[in-house]
Order: C-alpha cells, then sequence, then structure tokens
C-alpha cells in the first residue's frame, strides 16, 4: 500500500519569489521583479527609489492570499476542466466523474467544520476563495499557467501556497478527498489563524482533519477511522504499527520535536496524525490542545513548551496512556475509553478487598497498592455481554477462547502493576499485562497501583454490558 503523502511546506516561498522576480503563489508575475518592473525616468534631482528588503517582504506578505489571474481559453485548450463551488474553484484534467466533480462540494462543506473547530467567525469566510489543480498530467498545467515555476517538487502528492492548492491525483477517491483537505487545513489555517504552527502541529492537524467520513453529501472531519476499507491509500494506523513492531516507536516528546525537514519523509506524518488525534480526544489533553490555535502565529520552541508546562501534573498519566495506544493503535481506537482510569491508592488491606470493574472502559484502578515480591490472589465472578451486533455474546472472566485478541481469549480478565512516574522511555507494565482469568496468582516485579481491565480492542468497548466483582487478596 502507498503511503507516502506531499512534501513539507515552505513557509518562506512568497519572500523568496519575490525576491527573485520568478512567479508568486497566485501564479502570476511578481509586480515588482526586477525584469518586469517599468523603468522610471532619470532625474538629476530624484535618484530612482531603492526598494528594501522589508518592503518586498511587507509586498509578498500583503498578496499572499490573492487569487490567480487565469487565462480560461488557455485552460480550456490544454484539456483541463473548470468545476466551480462556493469557496474552491477546481480546475482538473480528469474526465468527468461523480467523487471528482463533486470535490468542491467537499470542500464547501469542509469551511463551516473548520470555522467550527477553530472558533472562526463563519460571516469573515463567507467570500473566502480558494483556487485548487487536481493533476494527472502536470505538464498540461504548467502550460496552462497553473502550475508556477517556482514551486519545489511534490509529486505525487499535494501543496499548498496562499490561496491555490495542488494536488495530484491518487489511486484512491478517499485519498484524494484526504489530500485536498489536509492541504484545505494548511490553507484555512495560515489565512484565517495567521499561522499553523510548529511542524508536528502544522501537519499534525492538517492529517487529522483531512482523514474523514463523506457519505450521502455529509462530511465529518477528523474522524478515527473504524476499518481500513473505509480509508483505503491511507495507511497512517499500518505505519504506527509497522514502526513499533520494529521497535520505532516514537515518544510524544520526539515528535514534538519535530524540524522543518522531518516531513520529508512519510513516517512523521502517521505520527504526526497519531499525536493530534491522541491529544485533541484525550479527557486529559483535550482542552490544552484545543486551545492551540490561539497561538498558531508561533512557530517557535516556546509553543510546544507552553503546552507541555499547561499539561506537567498530568504528563506521567498522559505519557503511559500514549504508549498503550501506541502499542495497541488500530482502527476504531476509542481513545477516550481507552484512557486509563486512576485514583489515589491505598495499601491492602490484610483481609483484603472485593472491587467491580466495568467491561466497557479500558484500565481502571483498583485503588490498592500491591508490594514487589508479595503473592496475591485474584478471583473475579460474573457475567457480561460483549457487543450488541449481530448479537450480544455472553461472556465471564475466563474470556471466549473461539476469538482471541493481543493472544490472550476475547474478554478474559487482565491485570497490571505500574506506578507511573513519567519517564516515557521506559515501557508501562499495563502495555504487557498479566492474564487472569477466573483465578490466578500474582507476584509483581515492582511495586504499583494493580490495574484491571478485561481484554478487549479499544473500539470495541463501548457497546458491551454488565462488570466482573473481582476479589484481590494478598497470600
Amino acid at each position: 500500500m502507498r503511503t507516502e503523502v506531499h512534501l513539507l511546506r515552505r513557509p518562506f516561498v512568497l519572500f523568496c519569489c519575490a525576491l527573485s522576480g520568478s512567479i508568486l503563489a497566485s501564479g502570476q508575475p511578481a509586480a515588482h521583479s526586477a525584469e518586469q518592473a517599468p523603468l522610471a525616468p532619470k532625474s538629476a534631482k530624484s535618484p530612482p527609489a531603492r526598494t528594501s528588503l522589508k518592503d518586498l517582504a511587507a509586498t509578498a506578505r500583503a498578496t499572499e492570499f490573492d487569487l490567480p489571474r487565469i487565462d480560461e481559453e488557455k485552460v480550456a485548450a490544454a484539456g483541463i476542466r473548470r468545476l466551480a463551488g462556493k469557496h474552491l474553484t477546481l480546475y482538473t484534467d480528469l474526465p468527468a466523474a461523480k467523487d471528482v466533480d463533486e470535490l468542491p462540494q467537499v470542500f464547501d462543506a469542509a469551511v463551516p467544520l473548520w470555522c467550527e473547530y477553530f472558533s472562526l467567525e463563519p460571516a469573515k469566510l463567507t467570500d473566502w476563495k480558494v483556487i485548487a489543480s487536481l493533476m494527472k498530467d502536470k505538464e498540461r498545467f504548467v502550460r496552462a499557467g497553473l502550475y508556477a515555476e517556482s514551486l519545489p517538487d511534490f509529486s505525487p502528492r499535494g501543496f499548498n501556497v496562499g490561496s491555490q492548492i495542488w494536488v495530484y491525483e491518487q489511486d484512491s477517491a478517499y485519498y484524494r478527498r484526504h489530500l485536498l483537505l489536509h492541504e484545505g487545513t494548511h490553507a484555512v489555517m495560515l489565512r484565517w489563524l495567521g499561522g499553523a504552527g510548529p511542524p508536528w502541529y502544522m501537519e499534525g492537524m492538517a492529517e487529522m482533519l483531512g482523514t474523514h467520513r463523506w457519505q450521502d453529501g455529509k462530511l465529518t472531519l477528523g474522524i478515527m477511522p473504524v476499518k481500513k476499507e473505509d480509508v483505503p491509500y491511507w495507511g497512517r494506523i499500518k505505519i504506527i504499527k509497522d514502526e513499533t513492531a520494529a521497535g520505532r516507536g516514537m515518544t510524544l516528546a520526539a515528535i514534538t520535536r519535530y524540524d522543518a525537514q522531518a516531513h520529508l519523509q512519510v513516517e512523521p506524518y502517521a505520527w504526526c496524525w497519531a499525536a493530534a488525534t491522541f491529544f485533541d480526544q484525550h479527557p486529559l489533553t483535550q482542552a490544552a490542545f484545543r486551545e492551540l490555535k490561539n497561538n498558531a502565529t508561533d512557530r517557535s520552541i516556546d509553543f510546544t513548551q507552553h503546552f507541555s508546562e499547561r499539561l506537567k501534573d498530568q504528563w506521567p498519566a498522559i505519557v503511559e496512556d500514549w504508549q498503550i495506544f501506541v502499542f495497541e493503535c488500530d482502527y476504531g481506537y476509542d481513545i477516550a475509553r481507552a484512557a486509563v482510569q486512576r485514583k489515589p491508592a491505598a495499601d491492602l488491606p490484610p483481609e483484603g478487598v472485593t472491587i467491580k470493574l466495568a467491561t466497557d472502559r479500558g484500565w481502571q484502578s483498583t485503588g490498592f497498592r500491591l508490594q514487589a515480591g508479595k503473592k496475591y490472589s485474584i478471583k473475579a465472578s460474573g457475567r457480561y455481554l460483549l457487543g450488541k451486533e449481530p448479537k450480544p455474546w455472553p461472556c465471564e472472566a475466563a474470556g471466549v477462547t473461539i476469538h482471541y485478541c493481543r493472544g490472550n481469549p476475547l474478554g478474559m480478565l487482565m491485570a497490571g502493576v505500574s506506578d507511573v512516574e513519567g519517564d516515557d522511555t521506559v515501557i508501562s507494565p499495563l502495555v504487557t499485562p498479566h492474564a487472569i482469568g477466573s483465578e490466578a496468582e500474582l507476584q509483581p516485579e515492582a511495586t504499583g497501583t494493580l490495574f484491571l481491565k478485561i481484554n478487549e480492542a479499544a473500539g470495541a468497548l463501548a457497546d458491551n454490558s454488565g462488570a466482573l466483582e473481582v476479589t484481590i487478596r494478598a497470600k
């Protein structure tokens, strides 16, 4: 499966184009290029005005989001069709087809969703226009004046500068839309937020909001895909799973340190998608993450440091939950439901305790601390239901042995002893839990809080019902 995406955006391309006299992002000659500016009359009293670098930069910024002037006859002569929506005008050399011709409608449907997510006043974007080129044969667009020679080589994916987007044709209708929405997210952030933050945030937001569902004319952005078939040629989850299996799993700290060259490779797009999606959906991080849009003009290290500072008290828990997400990452993963439920822990009383375990959540703290090297008996009783469709599946603590999840029977009681210290280089014990079933003896290697859950994928927890009673005693 091809999973590569477009190359890194170049935030200073307009400034550079203005200095060199080449084509601006609008696709038109620079208004003040040395080759094209008319000569001023010579005068001994009035020497020619000198344009400073500051003035050139200001001119570039002022015209950055101008729409290009397009020769429609030249475009038509090149065999390029024009499809117009309210916010998007699409030029393409692809033949007429429903999933191509509806792209302006898809983009228009995204605009109010972007406004909602970024807290933008919809009235401000009423007249916002973007020009997009969907290309099979790039040379046609070059000849038609729709492709600026100043653009970097971003083949075979997408690119955005100012109010223009370029996207190469893809192998699936889904991934074609994904790239258009990815670049559209860049466009709306740069135009209406004044920036898109450092690389991890810029590409993470574009990847997250580019991951979508388009069904019966209704668009949903920022989804967690339920199955691979819903997002053909997207491949982000496959990259996470493959990289983690190969021992190349990324910490949150490492992802947020990506520099401007990182996205010349495909893997950082997957990791930025994962980090942005995790931050956006996790109950400990969602509020702080969604406020980052207010600092989008800041591309410096301060952007991430301020974010980390706000979360410092929760960071150890966030790190542990991220590790669990990475190791168990799969389609449909429910980040909020899988978030570890923690509470202060006390020493286990001599007589033991009995606690009730919900079967529709991820890891849950028992509220009791186990001591390293000591042996404990764990017994479970009760009956619960896994799922609802096509019919509920009765289950007990031993699990369903005709179906396995991560090497153990589905629904089986699992245990882990963890004492989070926030070191993101140390793998949490909850990543490699102990199988308990109906009854087992547990001897922890390190002192920590006892956590329990049933063995099921995070994306399948929501429709479970019932609970287990679990008794824990020291031996």
